[in-house]
């Protein structure tokens, strides 16, 4: 990619300027962020293909509406298109240009101009392009009113002219891509999508591409926009083959997929579910090389509810796991082709379902860390079960985590008793949100050592701006620097203990230290002069004799002088 910041040349930067200028000019309603994420999909969608037909008969002396008149000319690009891009639209009629000449005047323009991608594209059967699309074009409908919309007064016509500006982006435009237009955009107060910031992207994909360069597949249970499954794959020279995700934001997750689909992630190796990952942790019993996630909140309020059914999950990966093994041992089963092949992958499920998944789920869980069964913090258990074997997890959550007294059992079961906590790494108060103190942990499977990183960067550190800022967008817009990044990378891959910066701990110390993990007990960032108590206290009880010695001699000499108060 092409980093480059704020270029004012771009014709892309500009429309987006234009388009932030005209939200501010009416209040629009929350529900139109449904469709101007339609419009992006239809207008990439839509220029992608008609490039990709006017380049293949370019030579053929015809015109694209001769071609698609012509059944054998048009089977021949309809079969590319499925096989290159995972749709089609049916007639150059509904292409966004000339939907937009022939119907932005109309009265009902954008309820015509709604129908004219949903209802004239097609797809291959059983295509995961289907799939996602219809659940953009269904949630559309569910939450406009189009025929209604078009009698909103001033903001529809507000609307159609961010329709029209949308429709004049460049979807091959380098300088200020396509993508970052709508990614900007989504952070904009005009959409309000529900996203994880630069600063925390950056830091997780550098730190999980420095210890895992090749990965088949990634999962982000907190899926949000996607953003974070979408940096790392630019940390991947050749990216990777899955991508899985979660989102319960209806809004947020309609964006995840395009913003997806704009950043070249082919849809049949992106498998999202609509729903809260807090329910159900994992997707489909997959085992995963990578999860990255930015991690809310998490308090006790109607969790207990949810309990039952994470602890029903983790017995059925148990059981899932044991039944693999067996097959994989006593009769050489290729481990990769229980997901691959659908009918053994059914079969497995079946012999599941006959196992009294309940009885089992005490199982993990006995003696002092019985209590973990009831924790909040039991779906972050239950993501590190879904980690291969030689799989990396870094999440980035409140620094609660790391001292709270009532997380002690659960600190003490991810350290001492497995060994999971490979590293922990601050994150700068100058460049996070405010009232928001955040970390990095880095969890691992199978570990070689028996000790836990802490990189601590809140006093030594440089920032520079984010790649394709815009102005007045937001307060921050500040990621930490390559020289600050590539510290911090390799004080981790090479666990280097540094002064007044990182420290490689063991966890016979961290059992000492009653399992508190808080970065400042084992990294001292202190730079000025350390004063002795008991010194402090002689120079105290100096300084008072001394008082008391003036007030002798004052008391003297104003007797002397006849002096009264």
């Amino acid at each position: 990619m092409i980093w480059v910041n704020r270029p004012k040349s771009s014709r892309n930067y500009k429309i987006l300027r234009n388009i932030l200028s005209k939200t501010r000019q009416v209040e629009l309603s929350p529900d139109v962020s449904y469709l101007l994420v339609y419009s992006f999909l239809y207008k990439y969608c839509s220029d992608l293909l008609k490039e990709y037909f006017l380049s293949v008969i370019e030579d053929k002396a015809v015109t694209l509406d001769e071609a698609y008149e012509n059944d054998m000319s048009h089977q021949l690009l309809r079969r590319d298109a499925f096989e290159m891009f995972g749709y089609h639209i049916k007639s150059p009629d509904f292409f966004i240009d000339e939907v937009i000449n022939s119907s932005y005047s109309e009265r009902f323009f954008i309820h015509k101009f709604f129908k004219a991608f949903s209802e004239n594209v097609e797809f291959p059967k059983n295509s995961n392009y289907e799939k996602y699309f219809n659940f953009i074009f269904e949630s559309v409908e569910q939450e406009i009113n189009l025929n209604k919309f078009e009698f909103e007064g001033e903001s529809h016509l507000i609307v159609k002219d961010i329709i029209y500006s949308i429709s004049k982006l460049d979807v091959q435009e380098r300088r200020y891509p396509f993508e970052r237009v709508f990614d900007k955009l989504c952070q904009s107060k005009l959409m309000n999508i529900d996203h994880d910031p630069d600063y925390i992207t950056d830091m997780l994909s550098a730190i999980v591409s420095s210890i895992k360069p090749k990965s088949e597949n990634v999962y982000n249970p907190f899926l949000r926009d996607a953003s974070s499954i979408i940096d790392l794959k630019w940390h991947y020279e050749w990216g990777f083959g899955a991508s899985y995700g979660k989102g319960l934001d209806k809004i947020t997750y309609c964006s995840s997929i395009v913003k997806l689909y704009l950043n070249h992630f082919d849809l049949d190796s992106v498998f999202l579910e609509y729903g809260s990952p807090l329910e159900s942790v994992g997707i489909d019993s997959t085992s995963f090389d990578v999860i990255i996630s930015r991690i809310p909140p998490i308090t006790p309020k109607n969790l207990k509810r949810l309990n039952s059914a994470q602890n029903a999950e983790m017995a059925k990966r148990n059981k899932r796991k044991q039944l693999e093994d067996v097959l994989t041992s006593r009769f050489d089963m290729d481990e990769n082709s229980f997901m691959r092949d659908d009918e053994l992958n059914e079969a497995l499920e079946n012999i599941l379902r006959k196992i009294d998944i309940e009885r089992g789920s005490e199982m993990e869980f006995y003696g002092e860390f019985e209590s973990l069964k009831d924790s909040e913090y039991l779906f972050l258990i239950n993501l590190i079960n879904c980690l291969k074997d030689d799989g990396v997890m870094a999440v980035s959550m409140s620094q609660g985590f790391l001292f709270k007294n009532s997380l002690e059992t659960l600190r003490k079961y991810l350290t001492v008793a497995k060994n999971y906590v490979d590293a922990i790494i601050s994150i700068p108060d100058g460049i996070s949100r405010p009232n928001r103190s955040e970390i990095i942990v880095v969890f691992r499977k199978n570990k070689s050592t028996d000790d836990i990183v802490f990189i601590d960067t809140s006093t030594d550190y440089d920032t520079k701006r984010s790649p394709y800022s815009v102005p007045g967008l937001f307060k921050r817009n500040l990621v930490l620097d390559n020289k600050t990044m590539n510290r911090v990378v390799d004080a981790y891959v090479k666990r280097k203990s540094i002064e007044r910066f990182s420290n490689v701990v063991s966890l016979s110390e961290i059992e000492k230290n009653e399992f508190n993990l808080a970065i400042s007990r084992y990294v001292d960032t202190f730079e000025g002069e350390f004063i002795s108590l008991r010194e402090l206290k002689h120079q105290k009880e100096d300084m008072e004799s001394n008082l008391k010695e003036l007030n002798r001699k004052i008391d003297m000499m104003m007797d002397e002088l006849n002096i009264r108060l």
